[in-house]
């Protein structure tokens, strides 16, 4: 089986978002894709280390259209616990505040290093004045 066709969706229910907080993600994968196959297709789609897979097989439940009378589709639920320090955003707006993040971060490295060189070339200045003065001194003296 396609790694790429392991993972169906993500299941954003009210359930599997109080478990986004304990970095667990649930999904909706192939009924015959077993632990290793999702692990897998997670980390490759994903670029995160996942830790545990939790699998559910959820059955078929009669639904009713009107005076049509059906049955929903059977799919497999995989619940991927992902290792410390990974994520995944399922909503635009979390990658967004993460660049965001990113890029202040960057520009505060920028500030930090350039109010460092700027203190570094005011002492070299005051050294070399120093410096200056000193050989002045010294050849005033010598005369």
């Amino acid at each position: 089986m396609e790694i790429t066709r392991v993972i169906r969706r993500p299941i954003l229910t009210e359930k599997s978002n109080v478990g986004l907080s304990s970095n667990v993600y649930t999904f909706e994968v192939d009924y015959t894709a077993n632990k290793y196959q999702i692990k897998k297709a997670v980390e490759f789609i994903f670029k995160v280390k996942v830790v545990d897979v939790n699998t559910i097989k959820v059955d078929k439940k009669p639904k009713n259209l009107g005076r049509f009378h059906g049955f929903t589709n059977r799919y497999k639920k995989a619940m991927v616990k992902l290792a410390d320090g990974f994520t995944i955003a399922f909503y635009p707006q979390e990658e967004t505040q993460d660049a965001k993040k990113e890029s202040e971060k960057a520009e505060e490295i920028k500030a930090t290093k350039a109010k460092a060189e700027a203190k570094e070339a005011k002492v070299a200045e005051k050294l070399a004045a120093k410096k200056a003065s000193k050989k002045a001194a010294s050849k005033k003296e010598e005369k």
